[in-house]
């Protein structure tokens, strides 16, 4: 294990029980769902849902989760929480593992983000879930394969410029949390300890020296920035950064001012000071990231137009 892999690691091991500590009662995980046969470990995921809408005659939207982990690490349990109260509010949420360096690189990364999406359509099969009421979400490296997929979905080129599988369903809605945006502007920013090029050259299979001098030559750097690719296609987006943020340095708000520009509707949360730093969210024992996460989904509410019957517990403050 390489010294990134071990920082991010420790990362996943620190946050695991503050990131898990808020629990919803009455919230239903079925487990280890496997949406595609390429690797039994890592291309499974979990379905959670409220007891009471299983089966209630209602059709409910349902939330693609993807994790984080600095593209190399994470894992769907450490998003019990978040997972929980996104299930909470009426959505079905399928949280998902996926394969990451080094049993594979960004390509691999795609086609499972593609296939996660793709098996909503099995689901449906079995349980009430609207696929016209689709939410792709995702927290700092799952982020940005939230916002890949869109733009993947949004641009069949470059779907098929990385021979992924047809996208067979269209997301109604994006929650970018913390989020990588643009790895350009990655490769500008200082190599601390070697650990940005390390990273670098995992996920994309192509070693990248310290100095970033020959990340050009990566055959599709021009391609792997979801910024580069917003258009008037995308759905409505919630986006939130912090503006201290320590791994995500001047990432969302130049994504907020894309969706501007091309006239997405959207909504945005900011936070800053040191303390309140990268995936603050993810600490629901926390005001501010209640704030976030109620923030969100008024937004999704919205833009779904789904009855929440939970909705009395957001306090007007804080929407």
């Amino acid at each position: 294990m390489n010294r990134a892999e071990l920082v991010f690691k420790a990362i996943d091991v620190l946050g695991e029980r503050p990131q898990n500590a808020v629990r919803y009662p009455g919230i239903i995980r079925v487990q280890n769902i496997a949406y595609h046969n390429e690797s039994e470990d890592f291309n499974v995921a979990d379905l959670y849902f409220r007891r009471d809408i299983f089966n209630d005659g209602t059709k409910h939207p349902i939330l693609l989760y993807i994790h984080g982990g600095g593209f190399i690490k994470g894992d769907k349990d450490y998003r019990i929480t978040n997972s929980e109260f996104y299930a909470h509010h009426g959505y079905y949420v399928f949280n998902i593992d996926y394969r990451m360096p080094p049993d594979t690189d960004i390509n691999g990364n795609f086609a499972d983000i593609v296939r996660a999406f793709n098996y909503i359509t099995e689901l449906a099969k079995y349980c009430n879930i609207d696929t016209d009421r689709i939410v792709i979400s995702g927290d700092s490296s799952g982020a940005y394969q939230s916002a890949m997929l869109c733009a993947f979905a949004a641009n069949n080129e470059l779907r098929e410029r990385f021979e992924l599988p047809e996208i067979l369903l269209k997301p109604a809605a994006l929650a970018l949390m913390c989020g990588v945006f643009d790895i350009k502007k990655v490769i500008n920013t200082p190599n601390v300890m070697g650990l940005v090029s390390t990273t670098l050259s995992m996920v994309l299979g192509f070693e990248v020296k310290k100095d970033y001098s020959n990340a050009s030559d990566y055959e599709h750097i021009d391609y792997i920035s979801p910024i580069s690719f917003v258009n008037e296609d995308w759905p409505p987006v919630f986006i939130t950064w912090a503006e201290d943020d320590i791994l995500c340095v001047d990432q969302g708000k130049p994504m907020a001012d894309k969706f501007e520009e091309c006239g997405i509707k959207y909504k945005t949360f900011v936070v800053d000071g040191i303390l309140n730093n990268h995936c603050y969210h993810l600490n629901m024992k926390f005001k501010l990231a209640k704030k976030c996460m109620n923030k969100c989904i008024h937004f999704l509410n919205r833009v779904l137009e789904h009855d929440d019957n939970t909705a009395d517990e957001i306090e007007e403050d804080e929407i």
